[in-house]
C-alpha cells in the first residue's frame, strides 16, 4: 500500500547513514561466500539479509552458523510460498521488503553473490562515498563492470578480487547488459525490491515528494531511471564515485560448474550457456582498483575461521567437493563435447580471444575518434540553420537477394498521415525555457547489435503505432515467425527483444518477430495489410520451412496469420482460437482482448490453419477455457499435445523444465514426434511447479494420504523443500471421509 509519509518522516530519511544493509540471494556459493561477506563488511556494510535456496555444498550450514553468531540474518528460500513468485530471487525480494531490518535501514543495496560494490573515492569505504554524494540523495545507480576469466583456467581457493583483473570498458558497449546498474537506495521511497533497481512508490518523484537518483559519478539521472530502466548508455554512466564488479564468469572451471548448477537468480539453468559465456567473458581492459582490499580480506577471513572454527571446516569441505565435481564435469564435457572443452580449457584459445577483444576495442575507439564531430567556428555557429526539407520516401524493407527488386510500401498505404501546412503559422514568442540536458542514447537491443556486428547483417525493423516488425535473416533453411504475448505489451525497455529471439539466434534461424504495443490481440488493419505486403513481396516464399509460433495472445496470432504462408507449420502454446463474443461467449478472460474489433479478416484462428502443413497445439486439458479453444480446431493437420498441470503457462513451464527449446526445435525440424513429446513432458514431473500443482489438486480433493505420499516421492527425488511445503499444507487438512 502506498502510504504517503509525513513531512518530518520524509526529511528524516536523509539524516543518517549509519545502517547499511545488503540483501542477497545465494545458491551453492560455499567456496566464495566468506570472501564476499568479509569484503563488504570491510568497506562499511553492517547488516546482511541473505536468502539461500537448494544448497548442497554447505552454504546453507555456513549461513546458519553466521546467523547464530549475529553476523548475518539468514532465511531459507527454497520453499514455494502461497502468493509469492516461483522464481527464487523475486520470491526473496518480496519477502525482504517487509522485514524490519530492511525497512529501518538507512541504505539498502541488492547484490548477488558474485557482485562486489566498489567505492572509487577516498579510501574506498562507504563513508567516503556518502561524503561525496550530493545532499539528499535517495538512490545510487552503480554501473556493472563485467569481469571475464582473464585467461585463468583452474579453480583455486584464492580471492576473486585478486585473480580477475580484466573487465568491460567504460566507453564502448560489447554486450547489451554491459551498462546495467545495481542500486543502493534509501528504503522509505521504495515499494518493491528489484534485481537492478527498486520500484519506487508512485508519488515519489513528484514535487511534493522529491527524489534524487544519481549515477556512479553523483550526476542526476532521476528522469530516465525513476520508473523502469535498469541500463544506461556510455554517456549516462558514471564511475567516479562507485561501480559494481561483477564476476560473471570467474575461471573456466568455475564457469563449467556455474553451467551445471544454475543460479539463485532463476529456475532456468539453460540461460548459462556458451552464448552467455561469449557475451560476458569480457577480458578487455584492466580494472584493479578493488585489489587494494585483497590482503585485508584474507586477514578478515582468517579471523573468522579463528573465531568460528566450524566455518573453516565447512569452507574446506566446500572447496574439496567443488574440486571433485569440476573433475567429473570436465571428464564428461571432454567425452561429450570436445569442441566446447577446448574452448574453455585451451590457453591459446583464451589468449587469442582476449587479444581479439582488445583489438576490437582499439579499432572502435579509433573509428569513434575519426568520426567525432568537429566544432564549428563562431561565424558558422551564429549563422541561422537552414530548414531541412521533408523527404517523402517509401519504407525500405529487406531485399530478397542480391539482385532482387527491393519491395516497398508507400507511407499512404500504412498510416493516414496528415500533410503539414505549406507555411505554418509562427509560434508566439515566449520567454526561453531553461536549457535541458541533451538526451543520452539508450543501450541498443541485442538484435540491433547483431544486425551491425554479427555475420548476419541483413534485416529490417519497421514500427507502427500498435505494432512493430523485426526481420533478421540468417540461414535460408528456416524462418521463425513469432508474436509477442500479453506480458510483453507493457515493456517499454529500448532493448526489448522479439518473442523467441534468443532461441532463433542460437539456432541460426531467420526470424520475423512481431512486437505488440497494445493488448488488442493483433487486431489491427494496418498490421493485416503489412503482413500481406510481406507475403506478396515473397518474404515467406524464400525460406524452405516457415514456423509460426507464440504463446496465449501470440499463439492466437501464430494460428491466425499462418494462412499467409500456406504449407507453414504452427507451434502454439495455450492458444485462444478467437475472442469474438459471437464465437466464444463462454470466454470471460482477457477483457482488453475481448474489447478489440473481432469483425473482418483473421478473426477465427481455428479456420485460418487449414492451409498449414502441421499445427501443434500445446495446452493443459485441465484448464477448461484453454481446452475449449483447442477443441475448436479440427483437421488432419492438427496435433494435440496435452500438458496436464502446466496451467495456462505451458511455454513458461517447459522453459522452467529446460524443455522449451528442445520442443520447438524438435517439432519444427521433424526430429520430435508425438510420442517423443510425451516422453519429454513426463521428465518434468519432478519439477517444483509440477509437484506444487499436483499437490494443490490433491489438496482440493482433500486427499491427505496422497499429499503425504507425494511429499515422500518429492523428498526421495531431491526436492526436500517441496516436500516440506506439501507436508505443511497437509498439516491443516482434514482427511477425506470415506
Amino acid at each position: 500500500m502506498n502510504i504517503r509519509p509525513r513531512e518530518q518522516e520524509q526529511a528524516a530519511r536523509w539524516k543518517s547513514n549509519a545502517i547499511r544493509t545488503v540483501v542477497t540471494t545465494i545458491k551453492n556459493e560455499g567456496p566464495f561466500l566468506l570472501e564476499w561477506l568479509c569484503y563488504h563488511r570491510l568497506i562499511g556494510f553492517n547488516r546482511f539479509v541473505i536468502y539461500s535456496n537448494d544448497c548442497t555444498d554447505g552454504t546453507h550450514e555456513m549461513l546458519q552458523i553466521l546467523d547464530a553468531a549475529g553476523i548475518v540474518s539468514h532465511y531459507d528460500n527454497g520453499t514455494l510460498l502461497p502468493g509469492l513468485p516461483e522464481d527464487p530471487q523475486r520470491r526473496a525480494y518480496s519477502r525482504a521488503i517487509a522485514l524490519p531490518e530492511v525497512q529501518n535501514s538507512d541504505w539498502v543495496a541488492v547484490l548477488d553473490g558474485d557482485e562486489f560494490f566498489t567505492v572509487n573515492v577516498g579510501e574506498g569505504t562507504l563513508d567516503d562515498l556518502f561524503a561525496a554524494l550530493p545532499p539528499r540523495t535517495d538512490a545510487v545507480a552503480a554501473q556493472w563492470r563485467i569481469f571475464g576469466n582473464g585467461g585463468v583456467i583452474p579453480f583455486r581457493d584464492d580471492l576473486q578480487i585478486r585473480q580477475f583483473t580484466l573487465a568491460s570498458p567504460k566507453d564502448v558497449p560489447f554486450t547489451h547488459s554491459q551498462f546495467a546498474v545495481k542500486s543502493m537506495f534509501r528504503p522509505l521511497p521504495v515499494q518493491q525490491l528489484g534485481v537492478h533497481r527498486p520500484v519506487f512508490k508512485n508519488f515519489y518523484g513528484m514535487p511534493a515528494h522529491p527524489l534524487l537518483f544519481v549515477n556512479g559519478s553523483g550526476e542526476d539521472v532521476t528522469t530516465p531511471l525513476l520508473r523502469s530502466r535498469w541500463t544506461t548508455s556510455p554517456k549516462m554512466a558514471g564511475y567516479d564515485l562507485c561501480h559494481v564488479n561483477h564476476y560473471m564468469i570467474r575461471s573456466s572451471e568455475v564457469f563449467l560448474m556455474k553451467r551445471w548448477r544454475g543460479t539463485a537468480n532463476s529456475s532456468n539453468a539453460e540461460r548459462i550457456n556458451f552464448d552467455y559465456y561469449d557475451q560476458h567473458n569480457l577480458n578487455v581492459v584492466p580494472e584493479t582498483g578493488i585489489t587494494r582490499w585483497a590482503d585485508r580480506v584474507d586477514e578478515a577471513r582468517a579471523e573468522l575461521f579463528g573465531l568460528i572454527p566450524e566455518l573453516g571446516g565447512l569452507h574446506a569441505t566446500a572447496i574439496e567437493e567443488y574440486r571433485k565435481q569440476i573433475d567429473r564435469l570436465k571428464a564428461q564435457l571432454q567425452a561429450e563435447a570436445p569442441d566446447q572443452y577446448v574452448r574453455l580449457f585451451d590457453p591459446a584459445i583464451l589468449e587469442a580471444e582476449t587479444r581479439r577483444r582488445q583489438a576490437e576495442l582499439k579499432a572502435r575507439r579509433e573509428r569513434a575518434e575519426a568520426t567525432r564531430p568537429v566544432a564549428l567556428d563562431e561565424a558558422e555557429a551564429a549563422a541561422p540553420a537552414q530548414a531541412r526539407p521533408v523527404i517523402r520516401s517509401p519504407i525500405l524493407l529487406t531485399p530478397l537477394h542480391a539482385d532482387a527488386v527491393v519491395p516497398t510500401m508507400p507511407l499512404s498505404a500504412m498510416t493516414p498521415w496528415v500533410e503539414p501546412a505549406a507555411d505554418p503559422a509562427p509560434a508566439p514568442e515566449t520567454a526561453a525555457a531553461p536549457a535541458e540536458a541533451e538526451p543520452r542514447p539508450d543501450v541498443p537491443p541485442q538484435w540491433l547489435i547483431d544486425l551491425r556486428r554479427s555475420p548476419w547483417r541483413r534485416g529490417f525493423y519497421h514500427s507502427e503505432e500498435e505494432f512493430a516488425a523485426l526481420h533478421v535473416e540468417r540461414e535460408r533453411a528456416h524462418l521463425f515467425v513469432s508474436f509477442d504475448n500479453l506480458s510483453q505489451v507493457g515493456d517499454e525497455q529500448i532493448d526489448r527483444e522479439a518473442w523467441g529471439y534468443e532461441f532463433a539466434r542460437k539456432s541460426n534461424w531467420s526470424q520475423l518477430g512481431i512486437f505488440a504495443f497494445r493488448a488488442n490481440w493483433f487486431r489491427n488493419d494496418v498490421l493485416f495489410d503489412y503482413l500481406r505486403h510481406l507475403r506478396d513481396s515473397g518474404l515467406f516464399a524464400r525460406y524452405q520451412t516457415v514456423t509460426f509460433s507464440g504463446t496465449s495472445m501470440g499463439a492466437y496470432a501464430a494460428c491466425a496469420f499462418s494462412s499467409l504462408a500456406p504449407g507453414a507449420q504452427v507451434i502454439a502454446f495455450s492458444p485462444q482460437s478467437t475472442l469474438s463474443p459471437a464465437l466464444v461467449p463462454w470466454e470471460t478472460r482477457f477483457p482488453s482482448g475481448r474489447l478489440a474489433n473481432w469483425k473482418g479478416d483473421f478473426a477465427d484462428a481455428a479456420g485460418e490453419t487449414a492451409s498449414a502443413e502441421r499445427v501443434f497445439l500445446i495446452y493443459d486439458p485441465l484448464e477448461a477455457a484453454d481446452r475449449a479453444h483447442v477443441d475448436r480446431f479440427s483437421g488432419p493437420n492438427i496435433t494435440f499435445l496435452p500438458t496436464p498441470l502446466a496451467g495456462h503457462k505451458t511455454a513458461l513451464r517447459l522453459r522452467q523444465s529446460e524443455l522449451l527449446s528442445k520442443v520447438v526445435r524438435g517439432l519444427a525440424t521433424r526430429t520430435l514426434d508425438e510420442t517423443g513429446f510425451h516422453r519429454l513432458y513426463r521428465s518434468a514431473r519432478m519439477q517444483p511447479w509440477y509437484l506444487d500443482a499436483l499437490g494443490a489438486r490433491l489438496l482440493g480433493r482433500r486427499r491427505l494420504d496422497w499429499v503425504l505420499r507425494l511429499s515422500r516421492i518429492a523428498r526421495q527425488n531431491g526436492r526436500p523443500n517441496v516436500a516440506r511445503m506439501l507436508e505443511a499444507r497437509a498439516a491443516g487438512l482434514e482427511p477425506k471421509s470415506r
